[in-house]
């Protein structure tokens, strides 16, 4: 009877052991998987590619040295191709903006309000905002500033034409625009009161007089 005693107890032992082994291997297990096995990170992969990639392309860029008369050349090019498109100063750009808050009003001989303008009207008006006085009639301001060709006209300068019967300047308008060889103008017209025209349309183009620059382009 001990004997069996002895031989149960031996049993249950070993069972309780081999449970609790077990359970022991299968919480290492779970501990050192994510251990053994990490989660591949493709953005890191990539990352490493494309630092690659723009280090070939980096070190393929070839250097070129120029000398100072080129560099002037270059400079110059720059320097022409501003003045041609001319972003204007900030006063210019005040300029149109007032200029333009006028589109609309119609033409009435005279007139210096919203309630009408004429085209010498209209540019005085404008202009005497920013303290710039011009004599009141278009043949008038034909001959304050400077007289410039149109292939030097820039944003906020006047442009003028003879429009009457007399070979006399009677019309003037502010220009707006210059892109390329087209010259847009803003200008109070006798049909249609203040609106924006082009220099390429035949009627202004036959009837245009000069361009003049009757103010520093660069004051702010």
């Amino acid at each position: 009877m001990k004997t069996y005693a002895s031989a149960f107890l031996i049993v249950l032992l070993l069972l309780s052991g081999r449970t609790h082994a077990s359970s022991l291997q299968k919480v290492t297990l779970d501990n050192i998987t994510p251990a053994n096995n990490p989660p591949k990170n493709n953005n890191k992969g990539k990352k490493g590619k494309t630092t690659s990639a723009k280090s070939k392309e980096i070190a393929g860029i070839e250097t070129k040295e120029i000398s100072v008369e080129e560099l002037g050349k270059i400079l110059n090019e720059i320097d022409e191709t501003s003045r041609k498109e001319d972003t204007g100063s900030y006063l210019t750009e005040q300029l149109l903006n007032v200029a333009e808050d006028y589109k609309g009003v119609r033409y009435r001989f005279g007139g210096t309000s919203r309630d009408g303008m004429d085209c010498s009207g209209f540019v005085s008006t404008a202009f005497n905002v920013f303290d710039i006085t011009l004599p009141r009639s278009s043949r008038d301001m034909a001959s304050m500033g400077q007289k410039i060709n149109s292939s030097e006209a820039q944003k906020g300068d006047l442009i003028f034409f003879k429009t009457g019967k007399k070979s006399r300047i009677s019309h003037v308008g502010i220009i707006v625009e210059v892109k390329g060889e087209e010259i847009k103008f803003i200008h109070s017209s006798t049909s249609k009161g203040v609106i924006v025209s082009s220099l390429s349309e035949a009627y202004y183009n036959r009837t245009f007089a000069q361009i003049n620059r009757v103010y520093e382009k660069q004051l702010l």
